[in-house]
């Protein structure tokens, strides 16, 4: 057993939970939140090497910017350093304009490519915040010759309710999730002229309370936050999870420095179809620290524990990381220099709903372990003439069991519709050395928005499938008036393919997608989205490559 350390920064956020803005402040009786709905957008996944960079999205129909100037300080730090709490903002009886709170979305493009979403939410409301959320996507597959008429689906309903009260927020979630996606060789008992696939189902319901103190009270100590999750998940061949978990964040205030405990558990109940047993995976962690600020040193200090018991295997296990926690920050010359450095490290239980969100045609034979990684860094931040900011960040991370995906066999293929393919199967790298230099340029203006960033990686120990040894990219987003433009391009080399695999390497590949906006009036805009624009062939993984170039035209209506 290795013991890596590594700090973790909490986030107290439930699983499934969506994000909220909400500002305090009212005088009077009534309660003191505004809840203000706010719909994210559709954040990008790999599926089954047939999505490609962005997927379609869906804006905030129900949000504004409201008139208030907030000044936030930039805190140096690793990527999810939370920074100190802002007072709150205090709106008073301010007159809002009625927003839209429905929209519908409907497109299609090339590959049979088909997207639908409908969002119906409740008006602004002190109390009660209500939603409904249906979204489709579908298309045929971007894996080259045989599987080019393959079908894939994803359909989800996802709805929440939020009741505000004078301490609380409480936030309830359900989610329907029913996705169809091919197996591609996967080795399972069909006819040999037949793609292997099935519909996977999840379905879950989630509870989430958070407790909010204004910084400025005299209060001593706080339950932050906390809640309950569960969600079942069939990924078909007889292969289903049961996943429940809880979370929940302690706060005690002193006059330099917060003291804070979090504690998490989850348990797995799975059912493989290459083995009649179920396998039960209980995970939990202990994470105690203190955070504050003397002079101009930020600090975190604390403790991680981790660990995961197993048992309906044929090599019952108990495996746990302990990880310190250490972050600091110094602001050195205003706004132009800060420079950081910390211990940093984290943990993730793996499952079979994580898995089947990256890799669908997965054998359905896995092992889900808990994964660890260790990373030490320093760097610096700031801005250099006038708006223009940056960030330079070296680092060192070990990896334990990292999760990486492979052929089932490079020996045994299925015939599928006359091509040999294997299946892909979840592996896990034992021990992984990552050294890397990240630079980041970024220039927000009013109309204008450009950033650019190049990281370099080295690897060593033992193999790491996929892994990105040089990444460049740029993003552009330009919008005035009623025309919105952007673009995004991403350039990847130096990606590790063992030397077995030699007959589907990894190669180098540029991947650019653009999409320009135009709104008729207040309630009608349409889009054109433009995905993988130099049709560049690379593959994603052994054997599955991507689409080449796609468009999508859309049509968007708000009321």
């Amino acid at each position: 057993m290795k013991f890596p350390l590594r700090v973790v920064t909490v986030v107290a956020i439930l699983f499934g939970a969506n994000t909220m803005a909400f500002a305090q402040g009212e005088s009077g009786d009534e309660v003191k939140s505004v809840e203000i709905r706010v719909v994210e957008e559709y954040q990008a996944q790999v599926r089954s090497a047939q999505k490609i960079s962005e997927q379609p999205s869906f804006s905030d129909t129900t949000s504004e910017k409201l008139p208030v100037n907030v000044r936030i300080s930039p805190k140096a730090m690793a990527l999810d350093f939370v920074p100190a709490s802002i007072p709150s903002i205090r709106l008073g009886r301010v007159k809002l304009p009625k927003l839209p709170t429905q929209r519908v979305s409907i497109g299609g493009g090339n590959f049979s490519s088909s997207y639908a979403s409908f969002i119906l939410s409740s008006p602004r409301s002190k109390k009660n915040v209500w939603g409904v959320r249906a979204l489709h996507q579908g298309s045929l597959s971007g894996v080259p010759n045989s599987y080019g008429r393959q079908s894939q689906y994803e359909n989800e309903i996802l709805a929440d309710f939020q009741r505000a009260t004078k301490n609380y927020n409480f936030k309830t979630q359900a989610l329907l999730k029913a996705d169809y996606v091919s197996y591609y060789g996967a080795n399972n008992p069909v006819l040999a002229d037949s793609t292997p696939g099935n519909w996977q189902q999840q379905f879950g319901i989630s509870q989430q309370w958070l407790r909010t103190s204004n910084p400025t009270s005299k209060v001593i100590a706080a339950y932050r936050s906390g809640g309950l999750a569960y969600r079942y998940t069939n990924g078909g061949y007889s292969t289903s999870e049961h996943l429940s978990k809880t979370h929940h964040l302690f706060e005690i205030y002193t006059d330099k420095q917060d003291l804070l405990l979090d504690l998490r558990y989850q348990y797995a109940s799975v059912n493989s179809w290459a083995d009649s047993a179920t396998s039960n995976y209980h995970n939990f962690s202990i994470a105690p620290y203190t955070r504050g600020q003397e002079g101009i040193l930020t600090y975190e200090f604390g403790l991680n524990f981790s660990g995961t018991q197993t048992s309906g295997l044929a090599n019952n296990r108990f495996e746990y990381y302990v990880y310190p926690k250490i972050n600091l920050q110094a602001e050195l010359l205003d706004r132009t220099l800060a420079v950081f450095g910390g211990w940093d490290g984290s943990s993730k239980q793996n499952s079979l709903q994580s898995m089947i969100v990256e890799v669908p045609f997965l054998t359905m034979d896995q092992e889900y372990r808990l994964s660890g990684s260790n990373k030490g860094y320093v760097g610096m931040q700031g801005a250099l003439v006038g708006k223009l900011q940056y960030r330079v960040e070296g680092s060192l991370t070990t990896m334990n069991d990292a999760l990486m995906f492979e052929r089932d066999s490079i020996q045994v293929f299925t015939n599928v519709h006359g091509s040999d393919l294997p299946a892909l199967k979840a592996v896990y790298a034992e021990y992984v050395v990552k050294s890397g230099v990240r630079g980041e340029l970024n220039l927000p203006l009013k109309y204008f928005v450009a950033s650019t960033y190049a990281e370099l990686n080295a690897f060593s120990g033992e193999d790491f499938l996929g892994q990105e040894g040089r990444v460049i990219g740029a993003m552009i987003d330009y919008s005035i008036n009623e025309l919105s433009i952007g673009s995004n391009i991403r350039y990847v080399s130096g990606r590790y393919s063992h030397m077995n695999y030699s007959a589907f390497p990894l190669d180098s590949y540029v991947d650019w997608s653009a999409t320009i906006e135009y709104e008729i009036n207040e309630n009608l805009s349409v889009s054109l989205r433009g995905y993988n624009l130099l049709n560049q062939s690379y593959m994603m993984w052994q054997g599955y490559g991507v689409r080449g170039t796609r468009g999508m035209f859309m049509l968007n209506y708000q009321f």
